[in-house]
């Protein structure tokens, strides 16, 4: 099947919610993910037969000893606010999803608590994390992605600028950040670490969610 001259297995990449969004499933499925050509294709992926080569492989792989820096180096989430990169614990991000449709709650809402979203189902609290950490951002307007936290029955929804992915850092003490205060975001920070994008706050979680969830009370 095609749509558009499309081939349906490249359809996620083209119309899609990676590309050009003008698939007319993606009003019923929201995301590409939920739809069943973006299943089977992923199933199709894992069936497909392994390379001539690919025992070698794995097996090169399997038996290499573990790099020791490897231990040390911490699973995050980084994300960009305005101009600005952040990074959350890999275990306290649920998933980045698209928006989805979302309501203000009535002499509740604000510039930091902005109302309620359906994410698949899911009605979650809605947060311009950007406002709590006094940054300027595009992404409360015009948000493309968002980003589910926490855990059960405590789960938080903010927009982003940009979700580069996981990455595995070093967390040390020479990443601490300087102890002078100068904005909001400097206090909930708890690292600051180099990468290739530059300088990434790495916020501390748990302070963070106490801080959005006291603005629910």
């Amino acid at each position: 099947m095609t749509e558009a001259g499309i081939q349906e297995g490249q359809c996620w990449n083209r119309i899609g919610i990676y590309g050009s969004r003008a698939c007319s499933r993606l009003t019923e499925v929201i995301h590409c993910r939920s739809c069943d050509v973006y299943q089977v294709a992923g199933r199709a992926l894992f069936d497909r037969p392994p390379g001539e080569d690919s025992i070698d492989r794995w097996t090169e792989q399997l038996s290499a000893v573990p790099d020791d820096d490897a231990a040390e180096r911490t699973p995050l989430v980084v994300f960009r606010l305005g101009a600005e990169w952040f990074a959350l614990p890999a275990e306290w991000v649920r998933e980045g999803a698209a928006p989805g449709p979302w309501r203000r709650v009535p002499h509740r809402s604000g510039t930091e608590f902005l109302g309620i979203m359906n994410v698949r189902g899911e009605l979650i609290p809605y947060f311009s994390l950007a406002a709590v950490l006094g940054i300027e951002s595009e992404a409360d307007s015009a948000a493309e992605r968002v980003l589910v936290c926490g855990g059960e029955g405590h789960r938080l929804v903010f927009p982003v600028g940009a979700i580069l992915g996981l990455r595995r850092l070093v967390l040390d003490e020479t990443s601490r950040p300087p102890a002078t205060v100068g904005k909001a975001a400097d206090a909930y920070t708890r690292w600051l670490v180099r990468h290739a994008v530059g300088s990434i706050a790495v916020l501390d979680a748990e302070r963070l969610s106490g801080a959005l969830e006291a603005l629910l009370r």
